[in-house]
């Protein structure tokens, strides 16, 4: 048994290279809790067992004198994800076999290759001790204990993963009769992890991968804004009848992750609406700023607020009239398409330039 889960181990870490070359990118899993709840198989160590077998019936931990050699055991974990590579995590895990029952409560750290995407291997160290309870009301305990093991993470939905690792455990016990000697307890778990809470990156694609705008011919129109082929705007409505009240203009600008601060390539898209606006004189605008349902509403409102007024400032930095642009920031309540999958958490980041009318005295004749 012993070699078949040191072969598990092996083959999951021969799987960890290609895993990491198939990421696939996915949204707001740093910042989030991660609860998970597995069964597997403890594998317990040839002195250790030989100690918990020893004596008369009368006396001893197991109900025989040759215990098995593992036990199925359970494990529930709660862990923490600082960022997409390192975690925290505290659990708990129960094991029993030939009337022996073993309770481990472990903390560790988690490195993990990318907690984003879809496929995510993991490297995970920490420290343990195991309570030991038997017949008799027999009951020791280790008295130091570390483990270190590999594992794998992969994605089944947007916040519940398969999670198996591997993991060997070292412990020392003073009642064991064993000289320089620690006891190895392999464990091989196969779980549920489901993640709760997080952040969320910029919508759009790295700016090294994606290739910077030109900027884009302005055509000034009655009673509304003209961009054409600007790549990262995007004119979801336009009501191109002269006596329309709003116009609407969906623009793709990106910012820093859980930041407001614009990212250089969004910079030709606002220089282009800039140039449109002062284009059209007469004119006022609101900014508004939507975001998709990850994290809490207060979060989220001041978040959209804050990327709408970076907006607002770059257009006056390049002569539009501070006096003629609103900025609002909606966070998710103005949802455009469903919040239950990723292309639709997409579609709802986004930053929308609105047209709003004049006052009946300012209207020109």
């Amino acid at each position: 048994m012993r070699n078949q889960i040191l072969k598990a181990a092996w083959a999951l870490a021969a799987c960890l290279p290609a895993a990491v070359t198939a990421q696939d990118m996915k949204p707001h899993r740093e910042g989030s809790f991660e609860f998970s709840l597995g069964g597997g198989f403890l594998l317990g160590d040839p002195a250790l067992r030989d100690f918990l077998g020893s004596g008369a019936p009368e006396s001893r931990f197991a109900n025989s004198a040759t215990p098995s050699r593992g036990a199925p055991t359970a494990v529930f974990r709660l862990g923490y994800n600082f960022s997409r590579n390192v975690g925290f995590s505290v659990s708990a895990g129960g094991a029993r076999g030939s009337g022996i029952t073993y309770l481990t409560p472990t903390a560790a750290l988690t490195f993990t290759g990318n907690l984003n995407a879809t496929t995510s291997p993991f490297l995970l160290v920490g420290t343990e001790l195991t309570r030991i309870s038997g017949q008799n009301g027999r009951v020791t305990h280790s008295t130091w204990g570390a483990h270190a093991g590999l594992g794998l993470r992969n994605m089944i939905s947007d916040n519940v993963a398969l999670r198996l690792e591997g993991r060997l455990q070292f412990e020392g016990y003073r009642e064991v009769p064993m000289r320089k000697r620690t006891t190895v307890n392999p464990l091989l778990q196969l779980g549920l992890s489901i993640f709760t809470g997080g952040h969320h990156p910029p919508m759009a694609m790295p700016m090294a991968m994606t290739p910077a705008p030109a900027p884009a011919p302005v055509e000034r129109l009655p009673g509304r804004i003209r961009v054409d082929t600007v790549r990262s705007v995007r004119v979801d409505t336009v009501r191109l009848s002269p006596t329309a009240s709003t116009d609407q203009v969906v623009l793709r600008v990106q910012f820093q992750t859980d930041k407001a601060e614009l990212l250089p390539i969004s910079r030709p898209v606002l220089d282009t609406v800039a140039a449109a606006i002062i284009a059209t004189p007469g004119s006022r605008w609101q900014v508004e700023g939507h975001t998709d349902s990850v994290g809490t509403a207060e979060y989220n409102k001041t978040l959209s607020q804050a990327r709408a007024q970076t907006v607002v400032d770059y257009l006056v930095s390049k002569g539009v009239d501070r006096g003629i642009m609103t900025a609002v920031g909606f966070g998710f309540d103005r949802e455009v398409f469903s919040n239950t999958t990723l292309e639709g958490r997409a579609q709802n980041r986004r930053v929308q330039l609105r047209r709003i009318p004049l006052p009946p005295k300012e209207r020109v004749p």
